[in-house]
């Protein structure tokens, strides 16, 4: 804080310690306890409600008109015009420079094409053995010895092969010759057009049009996949189509390189676009005229789930815009897609079924098979209820039907006795969506725990009904050091009630804090104030981290007063009883000059005990005090009476300045630390 801001806070009357005055004990009680993670309690479960947006998905209503709106209002564009379709092929050369390099070292075959910086290898074995690598000199020729030049290029290696064995065979008879390829000769080769990087590039002797394709980046976004050609000395002798090789996996018209070569790749003459029900959307190129069947089968034909009872199909209108056909194409009943040719520039969209499944009828609960079941013409609820598909702890007294009106989509729910069904009694004839639920008729056992100072701790099974009486007695009660009005009752829906009033306490006091912010901004008071208001939502956030117990009062007497009357509670699954040792301690919380645990006094008055902790604090305010039972009862000072061992004085404060900034704040401060003093009491309680 800066020098300048305290003489303002202190002429408001706020003093800087006086801001976090409130604060202190409720952050002093949290510490002293220890409230983090004392019991465990269950999770809240999450709403499990279908919603509209879990039965229909993005299919909600008026979303496909909005969306219909926006594109007849666009102004068409070759860049808006695919609406997210991806085009054909082109990730084939995304990081195609490691996929489908040009092999160097692999073996050639007996059609490979020599040429000037090839390498041969040369054995000849006869009167004594001799090994030559023969180079192809600038001319295309090799040296043999005693031969003489052997020109070679432009002969395959077997050509070549055969040539050197002929000519060596004229000068040593008898002799044994074997040629076998060395390293290859480097190419220069061009490629230019509609490529990433276009320009000369070298490559192995081994390589094709498509090695030179990938080391020019592939064709760039006006390049096309199906016109790449092949120039060698200005004249075409090959042309690539990547779409047979995608396709179908034909590389017969990739063409092997020379020295010299030219690949050409063209500019994209047509682009189709196709959507929805088919196996592989995107937009294709044409190639030349291009029909719907054609377009289906590049893209994998339709779906399962397609309905060629409608295709739409947008094309370009020669007026200007796009122009919006439905076409059938269904069961022979439609046009014939083979005989439809498309333009470029076309979307094709094949809607997709939106028949639901209509035949079916569910079966759930304690049945061997729960699940959907197939709807048979006749089928009754004796058929599906057949006792073998039911377990044996089946209500058969009780189940439900679930019937949807097909036509209003009301849900009509009956009940039935399984039994009667058997006999032949509301035996009724199941309809599509049916749904039918089977009841248990078993009560499962409860489990409640007993711990402390029982003569027999544990989990104990407690009967429909059964009181807590009941099975401590089964536990052989509780032992000498146990004190039984002290004892700590914990239960799961207790718990449960608490988190949520918890969070509902929490939302709204936070919503009272940001408008008591919004009130100190808007009059400009003082930082002081505004600390105050941090100070509150630090104790708000600290007492949303807390974990609620779910501790119920009872009202247990060690004379056994209580039991069988309305303070001996009926058991419920996953009750806990805690018995304590005897106490022999008073707490003493609040605004006391020395706040902490006495040992307890025989006869001892509230007042004994504020002397024993140095007297009441300056802030102290005894109207609002208490006295926290041992068996969690809180008390008003004046209805007190005896301080017995095991109870807690809580001391409340006053606030610390009695302007309207301070009594805005101070109820909600005193009320978090009342409940943060009660729940740190409960906790150590539970330990």
């Amino acid at each position: 804080m800066s020098r300048e801001s305290t003489p303002r806070r202190w002429a408001q009357g706020l003093r800087p310690a006086a801001c976090l005055a409130f604060a202190a004990p409720v952050m002093a009680v949290l510490l002293m306890l220890g409230l983090h993670g004392m019991v465990d309690a269950p999770p809240v479960a999450a709403s499990t409600d279908p919603t509209v947006t879990d039965v229909l998905g993005d299919q909600l209503p008026g979303r496909e008109t909005i969306q219909s709106l926006k594109r007849t209002l666009s102004v068409p564009s070759a860049a808006t015009r695919w609406r997210g379709l991806t085009p054909f092929g082109r990730d084939l050369f995304r990081g195609a420079d490691q996929k489908f390099s040009a092999i160097e070292d692999g073996p050639v075959g007996p059609g490979y094409v020599l040429g000037p910086g090839d390498n041969l290898s040369l054995f000849v074995s006869g009167l004594s053995d001799t090994s030559l690598v023969l180079t192809l000199d600038r001319d295309g020729q090799v040296f043999l010895p005693r031969v003489g030049s052997t020109y070679l290029w432009g002969l395959t290696f077997a050509n070549a092969e055969g040539l050197i064995k002929a000519r060596i065979a004229t000068v040593l008879r008898n002799a044994r010759v074997q040629v076998s390829m060395g390293r290859l000769r480097a190419i220069d080769v061009f490629v230019l057009g509609s490529v990433a990087r276009p320009g000369k590039y070298t490559l192995t002797g081994l390589s094709t049009a498509f090695n030179a394709l990938v080391a020019a980046g592939g064709p760039d976004s006006l390049g096309s996949l199906r016109d790449i050609r092949v120039l060698r000395a200005n004249r075409e002798v090959a042309r690539l189509d990547l779409y047979r090789f995608l396709l179908d996996g034909d590389r017969s018209n990739d063409e092997r390189l020379q020295a010299g070569d030219v690949v050409f790749v063209g500019l994209v003459l047509s682009q189709m676009g196709i959507q929805g029900a088919v196996v592989r959307p995107g937009v294709y190129e044409g190639g030349g005229p291009l029909s719907l069947g054609s377009l289906l089968a590049m893209a994998g034909g339709p779906s399962p789930f397609a309905d060629l009872s409608r295709v739409n199909v947008e094309r370009v209108d020669a007026n200007g815009g796009f122009r919006l056909q439905d076409l059938p194409l269904d069961h022979g009943h439609g046009i014939n897609p083979d005989s439809l040719m498309l333009s470029s520039y076309d979307l094709v969209t094949v809607l997709p079924l939106h028949e639901r499944v209509r035949n079916v009828v569910t079966l759930d609960g304690f049945v061997r098979h729960p699940g959907e079941y197939e709807l048979t013409p006749g089928l009754k609820l004796s058929q599906l209820l057949a006792p073998s598909r039911l377990l044996p702890e089946a209500a058969l007294e009780q189940a439900e039907l679930r019937r949807i009106d097909p036509s209003t989509f009301r849900v009509d729910v009956r009940s039935f006795s399984v039994r009667g069904v058997w006999s032949g009694k509301d035996d009724l004839e199941l309809q599509a969506m049916d749904a039918i639920t089977v009841f248990s008729s078993a009560r499962f056992p409860r489990a409640v725990s007993l711990e402390g100072e029982v003569v027999r701790p544990g989990t104990y099974t407690a009967g429909q009904g059964e009181r807590l009486s009941a099975v401590l007695r089964r536990a052989g009660g509780i032992t000498a050091n146990g004190y039984l009005p002290a004892a700590v009752f914990v239960r799961r829906s207790a718990a449960e009630q608490g988190r949520a009033f918890l969070r509902e306490f929490v939302q709204r006091r936070r919503l009272e804090l940001a408008e008591q912010q919004a009130r100190l901004a808007q009059s400009g008071d003082s930082t002081a104030a505004n600390e105050m208001v941090r100070a509150q939502e630090q104790l708000t956030a600290q007492m949303e981290s807390q974990t609620d117990t779910g501790r119920v009062v009872l009202d247990l007497d060690e004379g056994g007063r209580w039991v069988n009357t309305a303070r001996d509670p009926v058991l419920e699954d996953g009750d806990r009883l805690i018995v304590p040792l005897r106490p022999a301690t008073v707490t003493v919380l609040g605004s006391v000059m020395n706040p902490g645990t006495l040992m307890a006094r025989k006869n001892g008055s509230f007042q004994d005990y504020i002397k024993l902790a140095g007297g009441l604090s300056h802030d102290a305010d005894l109207g609002r005090s208490y006295v926290l039972r041992a068996n969690g009862e809180a008390v008003s000072k004046g209805h007190a009476g005896r301080i017995e061992a095991g109870d807690a004085i809580v001391i409340a404060s006053r606030p610390p300045n009695p302007g309207s900034v301070g009594r805005a704040l101070t109820s909600s401060t005193r009320f978090l630390m009342e409940m943060a003093t009660a729940a740190a009491l409960v906790m150590a309680a539970t330990r």
